[in-house]
């Protein structure tokens, strides 16, 4: 391949480091904001007709998508469904925003 526009070249090569660099910037602080979140754990009692999808709305963050949120709890409690029981207790996790 043979350059024939050196300063063309260099320009080029510059402005895709610099688009290269704030995407790479933007994507760190779409993660860093998750981090600024912090969680704790309670225990739950299941109330009659309550559902995991119920508890899930009610303390998941905002911007989580719920199956998400569902996902961690059972994983949390080591259920292998989604079904729970009046009476049954459970590990949930409740977010906080970071100060």
């Amino acid at each position: 391949m043979r350059i024939v526009n050196k300063k063309k070249f260099i320009r080029s090569i510059l402005t895709l480091i610099l688009i290269l660099l704030v995407a790479f910037t933007f994507i760190i602080q779409i993660f860093s904001e998750k981090e600024n979140v912090k969680s704790s754990e309670i225990e739950y009692t299941i109330s009659r007709g309550e559902r995991l999808w119920d508890i899930a709305e009610e303390y998941k963050r905002p911007d989580q998508d719920i199956r998400e949120y569902i996902y961690e709890i059972k994983k949390l409690n080591n259920m292998d469904t989604s079904t729970v029981y009046e009476g049954q207790t459970i590990k949930i996790i409740v977010y906080e925003e970071a100060e």
